[in-house]
């Protein structure tokens, strides 16, 4: 009886690490003809439907009770959804994505109540030691990088995702260490050991300080460090002050010592947090639409340095981001105060139920999901899949196990399998769609624009919510003689991108329609939106100076000039050459006016 019972064991754990295994796998799937993000994306389509159908007769056979946080989640799922109809906000392919990742999280509650959360630990454990030996093989050049300006970046595209990935895996490691058996305790120790290898070359500050907060949690639960400190605390009042003192001002020169690692990187995410915060003011309530912050951001923050004059810093470190890099700040802005409050919910009730659940792994899981929430202060880990898919796990196991009705359980598991048949099946005409793509950018690259205007107009009904797309096809248009069209391609793609390049582009065909005032409302714009771009300013001279508003040209070519370029290049230098040039030339008629009198 024993023996059958530790047998049923270890099948369903064998059938619980799989699982989990290969939802984690997401992360280290490439393929060069579809590009890292995208080809993550597709490889997720496909094991997610592997999962929802097993998770169907799982449910049946070992039911569970659905929990406080189970409905949160659930709750939160339909505020966003209602709140992208409300505001004609969607975007299918991210839309369609947050509905599946909804579904990973309970596919993942049933997985981690089928079976002890040991099997799901341990193929946590070895997606992490993957990832970390991947990142040792590229500092030794083994493997090439994923980036080109970076030498680490394990399966990911740049160093930031992958230090999110090595941390959020680290506080569990580190806690099996400490309380494992035997082996499970030299296992985890070499996976630590790993992940500390490789964690500091990321250079990733937040990374680091994520990985001191999930590890600090560990250790000080682990050696019961606050009851200790009390105790200690009531006993030397004089030197336990003193030492906090220094202590205090130990961390503070720390944090200093960080922001000055890259203080340009930090000014900058400071500006985005900044100029977010006025569309939380001007959008409080539902935000301004999930996958919309882009484009948003880029509307504001033209608004704000034309609103007033800026500190040159500040022009300086500015950009257009893809992200608000902080998760908390675009939650808020593209879903409004709700739902921040919602999201916020769903986390304090995570940590209440882990804190509340008699699991050993109960520190570990708590570690790991602040640490992981820690670096989302710092960084985008909701706008890359295998992040998410990795925080839907760590947010599914904080609910420990409760028996429930089976048919309950199994008819909504049935249910649940809906959205992934719907949206996860029938992809391949999508998948070929972007990897025409791919090809076809060759000839865009090489500016063939007849030849690809045709091809781009064919894969414009699936791609049409990809902003990259959207610029490449408007410009393809601008190129073959289109300009009308191709200004109704890019005003879609400016919903999307906060790239100064589409309003360029805009202006540039307002001004071939001879639309003068159209053509210098969107190069101002594009100026504003990043102001330390010399481009827009230069654009707008020759506009001004085609259109026969001489002064303005003249005053905006002394305005480029007076600018300091972000990047100094060839480029920028001869720009300045030719503002220079139309200065010098017209300064020249004024000196010396044509005759025009009767010899």
């Amino acid at each position: 009886m024993q023996l059958r019972k530790n047998l049923n064991l270890y099948l369903s754990g064998i059938v619980v690490f799989t699982l989990t295994l290969l939802l984690l796998s997401t992360a280290f799937v490439l393929d060069e003809s579809l590009g890292n993000r995208v080809a993550k994306i597709f490889w997720f389509y496909k094991v997610i439907i592997v999962a929802g159908i097993a998770c169907i007769p799982l449910a049946w056979k070992r039911p569970f009770r659905f929990s406080l946080l189970d409905l949160l989640v659930l709750l939160y799922a339909g505020y966003t959804l209602f709140n992208d109809h409300y505001t004609g906000s969607i975007t299918p392919t991210r839309t369609g994505l947050f509905i599946l990742i909804i579904v990973t999280y309970f596919i993942f509650r049933r997985l981690t109540t089928f079976a002890p959360l040991s099997f799901t630990h341990t193929a946590l454990l070895l997606s992490g030691a993957i990832e970390a030996i991947w990142g040792l093989a590229q500092l030794y050049g083994f493997t090439p990088s994923q980036h080109s300006r970076f030498e680490l970046t394990g399966s990911f595209f740049n160093p930031g995702p992958y230090s999110g990935f090595l941390v959020a895996i680290l506080p569990i490691a580190l806690h099996y260490t400490l309380t494992g058996h035997r082996i499970a305790r030299i296992l985890s120790g070499v996976v630590l050991v790993l992940l500390l290898l490789v964690l500091p070359a990321t250079l990733s500050r937040g990374a680091w300080l994520a990985a001191l907060t999930g590890c600090g949690i560990v250790l000080s639960n682990y050696f019961h460090l606050y009851n200790r400190l009390k105790a200690l605390f009531q006993k030397h009042k004089l030197t336990i002050s003193i030492t906090t003192i220094c202590i205090f001002f130990l961390v503070t020169g720390t944090l200093i010592g960080i922001y000055h690692l890259k203080k340009e990187s930090a000014d900058g995410r400071w500006l985005i947090w900044k100029v977010s915060s006025t569309l939380v003011t001007s959008h409080p309530i539902t935000g301004v639409g999930f996958g919309h912050f882009a484009g948003a951001y880029g509307e504001a923050q033209a608004a704000y340095f034309a609103a007033e004059k800026r500190p040159a810093g500040e022009e300086l470190v500015a950009d257009a981001p893809e992200t608000a890099f902080n998760e908390f700040v675009q939650i808020t802005t593209e879903t409004g105060i709700i739902g921040l409050l919602l999201f916020l919910t769903i986390i304090i009730g995570a940590f209440k139920a882990a804190r509340h659940s008699n699991s050993k792994a109960a520190t570990g899981m708590v570690g790991s999901l602040a640490a992981f929430l820690v670096f989302a202060c710092f960084s985008y880990p909701f706008n890359v899949l295998p992040l998410l898919v990795l925080f839907t796990l760590l947010l599914a196991q904080c609910t420990p196990m409760q028996p429930g009705s089976r048919w309950l359980s199994g008819i909504f598991y049935t249910f649940l399998f809906l959205p992934v048949y719907f949206l996860a099946t029938g992809q391949q005409e999508r998948e070929q769609a972007y990897k025409r793509w791919k090809s076809e950018q060759i000839y865009f690259n090489m500016q063939i624009f007849e030849r690809t205007v045709d091809n781009y107009k064919k894969l414009y009904p699936l791609l049409k919510d990809q902003p990259a797309f959207l610029f490449e096809y408007g410009q393809c248009l601008s190129r073959t003689g289109q300009p009308e069209t191709s200004n109704l391609i890019l005003e879609e793609a400016s919903q999307l991108s906060a790239d100064p390049m589409i309003r360029n582009i805009m202006g540039k065909n307002y001004q071939t329609m001879k639309q003068y005032t159209q053509a210098e409302s969107a190069f101002l714009k594009a100026s504003r939106m990043v102001p330390n771009r010399l481009y827009p300013l230069y654009l707008l001279a020759q506009m001004y100076n085609e259109s026969g508003q001489i002064d303005k040209a003249i005053t905006t070519a002394h305005l480029l000039l007076e600018k300091v370029p972000k990047v100094p290049s060839s480029a920028t230098e001869e720009m300045k050459r030719d503002m220079q040039k139309l200065i010098k030339d017209h300064q020249h008629e004024h000196a010396n006016p044509t005759y025009h009198g009767q010899l």
